[in-house]
């Protein structure tokens, strides 16, 4: 069995790869702003949104067992592909004796802003689309935490912290989400297979994932109207985000161990 080929899949490449070249190029020419920097920070919620957004779609409909694992090593494709990224741009950032003061930053217009963002979630809408169809996304209860969350970080903060809020809130809907996905999926556990409650939970947990790290691109993107991108603390955000994802994956799609197997 060749293994290179299993870590080539051209779709998931787009859907990393498509987005952040369109804010690069625009963001460089528009406000100056470092490649590296932009690598780094958006990498890693490039590669999660692209694949909890795949996941979702195959995860909700699927039906042979023997699928599951072939499409989980399809769904950790573009979290690779935007770690690799992100580290690139984190070890370039290392060229320079000193790092660059953000104090300075250029500011980008609302023109360059609305066609970055119009780009990105056409590409996530196709996503989606080539996933399982618009509808698997929607799911009521996802909605409203984000919403409610995010409408008490716009209530709650003043002006001046409103963007680094907004990220945090993205993160948080996110969590509670899944925290309340998995409460239901539980709840429907009946030893006999899948139940159409445990699929609630499933979508409740992976749509709530994937409208923070959508809302959390978009406002990393605004940011730069702004001057704010460094109040973000990028970094620190993205290993939060790959700490929930993981989460998730651990506890939707965790394979049997190897013991299991054997047994088996």
């Amino acid at each position: 069995m060749k293994i290179l080929p299993m870590f080539v899949d051209i779709s998931c490449m787009i859907v990393v790869s498509i987005p952040l070249l369109v804010i690069c190029v625009s963001l460089v020419f528009s406000c100056k702003a470092k490649w590296n920097v932009l690598f780094r920070d958006l990498g890693v919620p490039l590669g999660l949104c692209g694949s909890v957004l795949g996941a979702t779609g195959w995860a909700l409909n699927i039906q042979d067992p023997n699928s599951v694992g072939p499409a989980t090593a399809i769904m950790l494709l573009p979290i690779t592909y935007g770690g690799t990224i992100s580290a690139l741009g984190y070890f370039s950032t290392f060229k320079r004796s000193s790092p660059e003061s953000h104090n300075n930053q250029k500011t980008a217009g609302w023109k360059v802003i609305t066609f970055i963002l119009v780009s990105f979630v056409g590409v996530m809408c196709w996503n989606m689309n080539e996933s399982a169809g618009f509808s698997t996304f929607l799911n009521p209860i996802a909605l409203s935490v984000f919403g409610a969350t995010m409408i008490a970080a716009i209530s709650l903060s003043g002006p001046d912290h409103r963007i680094e809020a907004l990220c945090q809130a993205s993160l948080l809907s996110a969590m509670i989400s899944l925290v309340f996905g998995l409460v239901v999926l539980y709840q429907g556990f009946s030893g006999e297979g899948l139940t159409e409650v445990m699929y609630e939970g499933l979508s409740i947990a992976m749509n709530g994932l994937s409208y923070g790290l959508f809302s959390y691109i978009c406002i990393y993107i605004v940011s730069y109207k702004f001057g704010t991108t460094e109040k973000i603390d990028a970094p620190l955000m993205n290993w939060h985000w790959m700490e929930v994802t993981g989460f998730l994956i651990f506890m939707f799609f965790a394979p049997e161990t190897l013991r299991e197997s054997l047994l088996h």
